[in-house]
């Protein structure tokens, strides 16, 4: 069969996988050359840094790691 041409549109490959998170915990690779950071989010969830942002990284710590997994999971730290 030919391949028929279509409107492009994204479509759900595979549906999301969701889980609540009461707790977070992370380890980080930083791959300097490749200028990619990769944080490993409770051994389940992964948010890579890389490139530009990278770079605006500066000199990260445990507090600039915390702040992206709140911001990219959309987290707020309880009291």
């Amino acid at each position: 069969m030919n391949a028929i041409n279509v409107v492009p549109k994204t479509v759900v490959v595979v549906p999301a996988r969701t889980t609540e998170v009461a707790a977070v915990t992370w380890r980080t690779l930083d791959d300097a050359f490749n200028r990619r950071l990769r944080i490993q989010v409770n051994g389940s969830m992964a948010i890579t840094v890389e490139g530009a942002d990278y770079d605006a990284l500066g000199q990260w710590t445990d507090e600039t790691v915390k702040q992206i997994i709140l911001t990219r999971l959309q987290l707020v730290e309880a009291s």
